[in-house]
């Protein structure tokens, strides 16, 4: 992707000796927050990594830029320096890094004194509105799908924050719920913290709570704060897990119990709002809510709004954050291991989840606590080193551990012997798009066990067929089908499902390109998995950005939409989201695998209603209403030429059946209305960066990750 005609603005070299080393942009005055939102390019020839140094000389983050792509990152105030490596071994040769104004009239007034325009007049003044026009949705790209997104949407959540939060006005009844305990270790909190939370804790508007607070030698006398419905609990030492661990076994049976790290705070209608959930769904057996995130001045940083209940995710990170209300009885027979120490909470709440249904696990989209953090996942390698032995022990296979985001990566096996996978491919003429999935497909995939289907829809041209011939010899297990009516995919792909032998389908695009060997064992090994019904892969367009990384139903319009379409390969995204396994209301049909008896349960694709448009969608929710999981990874990795073969849906005279068809589908799943529960009712619905909304977008009663 080329750089945009508007230049950036270069930064200076620290020194005429250094040509890799730059001084940061300067920081805008005013404002609280350390970190300025920013977005860099390069004018390098080859990726290049750019270190973000203190005046220590400390790399505080590094960010890959690629040639032509421009990159959002929160820099922080204090930055010394900002030092250009190449991605590779070798050092970069000259190159430049730069930036570009965010303003809106800044951006204006710096394309009109170095943009350079040729023609006359209103030639160049359509120019500069058309390189305006693209430069700033790039711009707001590469800031939503970065580090700086929070920078970039504060505005908003502050906004929703002066009206929604600490807004639940109903104190249940004392007989209505249990009473809550929130159970704390006082060791290694300071006491100021201590202090504001005991503040936090005497101005909730529900008095059905106590605080089980575990206090270490010397400090059982001397805290006691007024009002906060105190039950110390005198612990031997000041280690933290041992401390919760004995505040859990002073908690009683018949109590919610919460455990709560002290050096935050809960909101005014943290209890009530926990209660309340309890009081209108007795089978509840976990609630959790959505929190903020703090800088170390107390500083506004972001909202942390969560996904409903997402087993997948929960595998990745503890995402269910820090105010989880769980049944005293279970929770108690359990019991707390210190030995996991950090991550002893994160233990704790994958053995009480086994055995529990998705239904009795609640999300309340509410903010409910505030803490100074910055992301996401766990907080250093040591801790997820110990979540990552609890989960191998949960689940009986390797964990490893993301070493930059400390993310949980489990490793499943193929089940032995591998199953079959029949890969289900519609195709007409374009041999040399369906010559590099072929090709690709069998050179790179180290998983063998498949065989190919290939759906031909009235091709015409000899170079199909010479393909179709060379198919067979390229791999032997392929069978040609052909189906000479109008166009419909999902009678193409139907058709392929009946003469395929495989336990399992894949629903294969004819425009991909394989470019990772371990793509399809991943997908396969998540699709054996009890419960899981389709799995997802992540595509990119040829320029490496995202294509797709899951489907948000009901997002901007219509159906709904893929979201971070766009984003850099490796770009987080939301909460870190795009990079970590997890459950979706739905994945693209480009590159679907689904298991045979989820489709013997509820049904093949749609012909008659979504003969082009919505039907992998349309699949995937009557999957997840049957109760199937769809599962998204981001280790399935695949290049998407989309478009190649057809236009874009939004151009005039788009194939009004295929808009009629996002109608239908609309109407049939309510998307004008529905909140997909994998995202959430405080985001804007008319974006797919996960944009904070400035008011709640939909119900913010609890709910589960049920399509109903």
């Amino acid at each position: 992707m080329a750089l945009s005609p508007i230049p950036p603005i270069w930064l200076t070299p620290t020194s005429a000796q250094d040509s890799r080393s730059f001084l940061p942009p300067p920081a805008p005055r005013g404002g609280r927050e350390p970190d300025v939102a920013t977005v860099l390019c390069s004018d390098a020839e080859m990726p290049v990594t750019v270190e973000v140094e203190d005046a220590a000389g400390h790399v505080v983050e590094t960010l890959v830029l690629r040639p032509g792509e421009l990159a959002g990152l929160a820099l922080p105030r204090d930055t010394a320096r900002l030092v250009l490596r190449d991605a590779g071994e070798a050092e970069p040769g000259p190159a430049r890094l730069g930036h570009y104004p965010l303003g809106r009239w800044a951006l204006l007034v710096h394309a009109l004194r170095h943009g350079a325009w040729a023609g006359a007049a209103p030639a160049r003044q359509k120019a500069l509105k058309r390189a305006l026009r693209t430069l700033r949705r790039r711009l707001k790209q590469a800031l939503w799908t970065s580090s700086a997104a929070s920078l970039a949407g504060l505005p908003d959540y502050r906004r929703f924050r002066a009206r929604h939060v600490g807004d639940f006005a109903e104190v249940p009844p004392a007989e209505a719920a249990p009473r809550l305990a929130f159970l704390s270790a006082a060791a290694g909190v300071a006491p100021g913290a201590l202090a504001a939370c005991a503040r936090a804790l005497d101005a909730q508007t529900d008095p059905n709570f106590r605080w089980i607070l575990a206090l270490p030698p010397g400090e059982a006398a001397g805290f006691a704060p007024p009002g906060a419905r105190l039950t110390p609990v005198p612990v031997p030492d000041a280690d933290p897990a041992r401390g919760l661990a004995a505040a859990l076994e002073a908690a009683g049976d018949d109590e919610i119990v919460v455990p709560l790290d002290a050096a935050g705070m809960p909101t005014r209608d943290a209890v009530a709002l926990v209660r309340a959930t309890f009081a209108r769904h007795p089978d509840c057996a976990l609630a959790y809510t959505d929190e903020e995130y703090l800088y170390p001045d107390g500083a506004l940083r972001d909202g942390a709004f969560k996904p409903a209940y997402n087993r997948h995710l929960l595998e990745a990170m503890d995402y269910m954050g820090a105010l989880v209300a769980l049944r005293g009885a279970r929770a108690r027979a359990l019991g707390l291991r210190p030995a996991f120490s950090a991550a002893a909470r994160y233990d704790l709440l994958l053995r009480y989840l086994d055995g529990v249904p998705p239904a009795a696990i609640r999300h309340l989209p509410r903010v409910a606590y505030s803490s100074v953090r910055a992301s996401p996942g766990f907080a250093d390698a040591p801790t997820a080193r110990l979540a990552a032995a609890a989960l191998a022990e949960r689940l009986g296979v390797p964990v490893e551990v993301d070493p930059l985001r400390h993310h949980l990566i489990p490793r499943f096996e193929v089940p032995a012997p591998a199953p079959l996978v029949s890969i289900i491919i519609p195709t007409r003429d374009r041999a040399e798009l369906l010559a590099r999935t072929l090709e690709t497909l069998v050179a790179v995939s180290a998983y063998r066990a498949f065989e190919i289907i290939i759906v031909d829809n009235g091709s015409r041209e000899d170079e199909t067929f010479a393909l179709f011939e060379r198919a067979r010899t390229l791999w032997p297990a392929t069978r040609i089908l052909t189906d000479d009516g109008d166009f419909n995919f999902s009678r193409l792909c139907n058709a392929g499902i009946a003469t395929a032998t495989g336990e399992l389908i894949l629903l294969l695009n004819n425009d991909m390109e394989i470019v990772e060997p371990g793509w399809l064992g991943e997908m396969v090994t998540l699709a054996c998995r009890p419960g899981v019904g389709i799995v997802g892969a992540k595509l990119l367009y040829p320029d490496r950005s995202v294509q797709h990384a899951g489907f948000i139903v009901g997002l901007r319009s219509g159906a709904g939409s893929h979201w971070f379409a766009h984003a850099a390969a490796d770009a987080p995204g939301y909460q870190d989201r795009l990079v970590v396994r997890q459950n979706l209301s739905a994945v693209t049909g480009a590159c679907l695998l689904v298991r045979r008896d989820c489709l013997e349960a509820v049904g093949l694709l749609d012909e008659e209603a979504f003969a082009e448009e919505c039907n992998d969608i349309d699949l995937c929710l009557r999957a997840r209403q049957a109760g199937w999981e769809v599962v998204f990874t981001p280790f399935a990795r695949l290049i998407h030429h989309e478009s190649a073969s057809r236009g874009t849906d939004t151009e005039p005279g788009a194939n009004p059946r295929r808009l009629a068809e996002r109608e239908r589908f609309a109407a049939k799943w309510a998307t004008d209305t529905r909140t997909d529960p994998h995202l959430g009712p405080n985001f804007r619905r008319d974006n797919e960066y996960a944009l904070r909304a400035p008011a709640p977008q939909g119900s913010r009663a609890p709910r589960t990750d049920a399509i109903e």
